[in-house]
Formats: C-alpha cells, structure tokens, sequence
C-alpha cells in the first residue's frame, strides 16, 4: 500500500497549482488523472487584468497578478522549464464610442496602469484598423503544455501519477485516511473541473459548464506577433500558427465542438482578416464557471478528509495560483477561507 499525505484528482490548471503549492511544503501526493479533455490544456493561457468587453478589472485581478508572478517563478524553477512568456494584448476598436470608452476607463485609477493611453496602428498587414488599437499592459501568457508535460514526467518519475479514470466505487473513507486501490491518504481534494457535476459529495455545488472551442489555423501573411481581442481572439503560437476564439456555449448536450460552432468562428475570421488560411483542427473543453465568477474551496461537511478546489473559469492561470494557496493554509494550518470562495456561501451540506 503506497502511502501519501494528499490525492489529487485532477490534474488541470487547478490541480497543478495545488500540487506545487503541497510540495512545496514537503508534502507528498498521488494525482488521478483521466484522459478526457481538460479546459485547462485547451485554453490559450493567457494572463490578462482586463476584461476587454467593457473595459473593467477582473475580481482581484491585482492581487492575483502579484502573486501569480511569484508563483510562476518557484514554479519555473522547481520544473526546470519556462513556465510563463510576455505577450502583449491589443483590443481592436470597432467604432469611435468603443474608442472614447476606452480613454475613459483610462481615466478611472485602478485601470491606468494597464490600459495605454497611446493608440497603435495594426499589428498585421492583413487587419485593418479603422479606429485603431489599445493595448494593455502587464500581460502574457503561461505555457501550460509545457508546465503539464514537464510535472507529468515528474510525478511519473516518483510514481505518484495514474492516468486511469477515477471511480468513486474503488473510494473507501475511513474516519482518519481515505483509501482508492492501493494508495492511502489523510486527505483528497477534488479538482475536476467541469466533472465535479459527477461527483457524489460535491455535485450539489452550483458549477456551471461553459463550452469553448478555438479554431487553429495556418496563416503565412497574419505575421502577427500580439494577442488580438476582436470579438474573439487571434493568439500567435508560433511557425504561422494560431489560435483563434473561443465561443462560450452554456447550454450544450455534449463536449464535443459542433459543425455549427465551427461556422461562427470561421465567420468571425473572415471579417477580421481576408487573408488566405488553413484549418488545422478545432479543439474544445468545458471550463468550470460559477454563477458569481467566484472559484469554490472547502471541505465536506460530513467527511472530513474530502476537500474541493474549483470553478476557476475563464481566468484559471491567474485564479488557480491564489486559490489552491488559500485551499493548502486551511488544510495544513487551519487558516479561514475567505468567505467569497468558501464552498459555504452556497451549501449547508458540504
């Protein structure tokens, strides 16, 4: 029977933050891992204070972005890899109003710091830019690939990965430690995105399903070297290719991307661009929002040892870091969640 003092199930964007901040702390852990599609892997990975719809901060976005860069940084040096890169944002504007809401945003304190006050011209040849662009400042990207990959091969290393499906049947919870097949722990915490809706102990939690898909495509003459927000985005991945969306679907039937899905992104693209491009393949994950945007911590009420991380949404990279850092002072030194995360604000059952 291997022993560890955590099992994560789980291992997107949450789950890694989690497991970094555990070993950190020279706890040790066993993920479960399945090989369904995570929001996560298919997300873009950009880090971004703005929500550039309407020209606000998102919810402690400062707080976030401090402490997300430290983060990063540890992390970077425990995996041995570049985990995070600059890349800058522009908001392309549509019209003169969407042009004079943005100056006037600027005006507001908070959100000086990050919108520039200087107008930029195109950065592509094949986009034109009538009212030209904004561009935010102190932006990027996290390379999740990278970081999944690099902590895989880690964990599999000291053989505390499985990427077998979890099965609640093979759970056994004692008072003190949990069991699943042959690895006891104190505790397991649950990070499982938009599958916590099938989870017995926390599917009364009110988690939200939100269907993104992105387009990637090959395009010679877009030679773009920013982040693009139109009405999606057109992100640069590097050797011509790009990513671009992704949609928000709420009510879906299944994960899978539609052919219709499909014809709204490609329309979209060509109103942005009428240069010529090919279509390498369509990717899609459901991300795991929650009605106040806010992510979902905390422990089951009857069982002690079961714990939940999750509902970072469209935000993950910048949520993830912070949250699973409030999750690990609760369990390890029985520090109070804050109360606009804690799973108690929605649930008198777990």
């Amino acid at each position: 029977m291997k022993e560890v003092d955590y099992i994560i199930v789980g291992f997107g964007i949450a789950g890694m933050s989690l497991a970094f901040q555990l070993e950190s702390i020279g706890k040790t852990i066993f993920v479960i891992d399945g090989a369904e599609t995570k929001a996560s892997i298919v997300a873009a990975g950009l880090y971004n204070p703005v929500i550039l719809k309407r020209f606000t901060l998102a919810w402690d976005v400062e707080n976030q972005m401090q402490y997300a860069s430290n983060f990063y940084s540890d992390l970077s040096a425990f995996l041995k890899v570049e985990t995070t890169e600059n890349l800058a944002v522009f908001r392309k504007f549509n019209n003169i109003e969407e042009q004079n809401n943005w100056f006037r945003s600027i005006d507001k304190p908070q959100l000086s710091k990050y919108l520039s006050p200087y107008l930029q011209v195109s950065p592509s040849k094949v986009i034109e830019g009538e009212f030209k662009f904004g561009e935010v400042r102190h932006t990027g990207r996290v390379l999740v690939n990278d970081i999944f990959k690099k902590y895989k091969e880690d964990l599999l290393a000291k053989s505390n990965y499985s990427a077998l499906e979890f099965s609640f049947d093979n759970l056994v919870i004692e008072e003190d430690f949990v069991k699943y097949n042959n690895v006891k722990a104190k505790k397991i915490v649950f990070c499982e995105g938009f599958k916590l809706k099938e989870n017995p102990y926390f599917n009364d939690l009110p988690l939200i399903g939100n269907k993104g898909s992105y387009l990637i495509i090959k395009c010679i003459d877009l030679k773009l070297k920013v982040a693009l927000k139109s009405y999606y985005f057109i992100i640069p991945m590097g050797n011509n290719l790009y990513k671009f969306g992704a949609t928000y679907e709420n009510h879906f039937k299944n994960r899978k991307h539609s052919e219709a899905t499909r014809e709204e992104l490609i329309n979209r693209l060509e109103k942005l661009t009428e240069a010529s491009y090919e279509i390498i393949d369509q990717v899609t994950g459901v991300r795991p929002t929650v009605k106040d945007r806010r992510p979902l911590l905390g422990q089951h009420l009857k069982h002690k040892q079961l714990y939940v991380l999750n509902g970072m949404g469209t935000r993950g990279v910048l949520l993830a870091p912070v949250a699973s850092h409030h999750l690990k002072e609760f369990m390890e030194a029985k520090v109070p969640l804050p109360k606009e995360i804690d799973i108690k604000r929605f649930t008198k059952t777990s």
